[in-house]
């Protein structure tokens, strides 16, 4: 009889029905180390140059000052480093280990005074790294600003402002580096006028930001959420700031991770060309100036440094596009 047969046994829940794992943040490295590998190798370059930049840190605080107090505390040395940036090395006949070739003393060699290229790269990595971090915070937030007002206003508004930054923009940058820092009463070469100097390179990189800026907010703008925020009476700031702001964070992201390396490669650009008008202190750039007239016949300190500062270049460029790819919901869905 149909009534007593036995009831056909629940079918088992197919396996993709299956709770998906939980992403614990290894799993998510890897998976963006696979879908980005040359992002991955990037970032993994970032961070070895985050890590040269660490020493201990020390009670003593105050005013920001690069390269030791980015922050208003004093970092010590570079745990990285195994000399000082100026120690001097002698030979065995009490001569200066000058220009010497690398080795297990002197991993990179050492320049024209005897002082080890590994140990001042490091402490170059600091440098570098600060200055172009707050140059770039001077520069994303005030460029970040103008391109959103005149973004969203347009008009006469927009118009007034972007003929304001052509003429801005007009110049070299090269050139109008070089023009503020020799004019700049402030850069009298000790470190504490080097915050000076990547401020002056933030103002340099303000109109390219805020045109990139501009334009993401001129399409934005024209988004439902927008015109909603209109329709209940929020005013242009409440809409700028809530509506806005928010919805274009992914590009200023990638501007701030793609421009420090600019900015590296800029104030190495300004050590190498006009040495005298920079903040005194071990650089890249100085490096590089100093072993410009060996390189034919002892290129290790040149090479070193000029690596250094491709390798940076390369990683923030490289970490940039990477976010900009993960970041872009037009990019993800492709």
């Amino acid at each position: 009889m149909l009534e007593e047969q036995a009831a056909p046994a629940p079918l088992a829940a197919p396996a993709e029905a299956a709770m998906p794992k939980k992403a614990t943040p290894l799993r998510t490295v890897l998976k963006f180390a696979r879908r980005k590998p040359l992002g991955a190798i990037g970032f993994g370059l970032v961070f070895l140059l985050a890590a040269m930049t660490v020493g201990t840190p020390k009670a003593e605080f105050g005013s920001p000052s690069l390269p030791d107090r980015p922050f208003g505390f004093e970092l010590g040395s570079s745990w990285l480093a195994r000399y000082g940036e100026e120690d001097k090395f002698y030979d065995v006949s009490g001569r200066l280990n000058r220009l010497a070739s690398p080795s297990g003393d002197h991993w990179f060699g050492t320049d024209n005074n005897g002082r080890d290229t590994y140990a001042r790269i490091i402490v170059g990595a600091r440098r570098s790294l600060f200055v172009g971090v707050w140059a770039l915070v001077v520069a994303t937030l005030v460029g970040t600003t103008i391109g959103v007002i005149s973004g969203y206003f347009g008009k006469w508004v927009d118009t007034i402002v972007q003929r304001f930054m052509d003429a801005l923009q007009s110049f070299p940058p090269l050139v109008a580096l070089i023009l503020i820092i020799s004019i700049n009463p402030l850069s009298s070469g000790d470190k504490s006028s080097l915050l000076v100097t990547a401020v002056i390179l933030g103002l340099v990189g303000i109109p390219s930001v805020q045109r990139i800026t501009r334009g993401v907010v001129l399409a934005t703008r024209e988004q439902q959420y927008v015109e909603a925020g209109r329709v209940i009476g929020a005013t242009d700031l409440r809409i700028m700031l809530f509506y806005i702001v928010p919805n274009i964070m992914a590009s200023i992201i990638v501007i701030f991770s793609t421009g420090i390396g600019v900015v590296i490669l800029a104030e190495a650009a300004l050590s190498f060309i006009v040495p005298e008008k920079v903040p005194g202190g071990t650089s890249w750039g100085n490096m590089l100036a100093d072993a410009n007239s060996r390189l034919g016949e002892k290129p290790y300190p040149g090479l070193f440094s000029a690596g250094a500062i491709a390798l940076a270049v390369l990683a923030f460029n490289l970490a940039g596009d990477a976010l900009r790819d993960v970041l872009d919901p037009r990019l993800r869905l492709q």
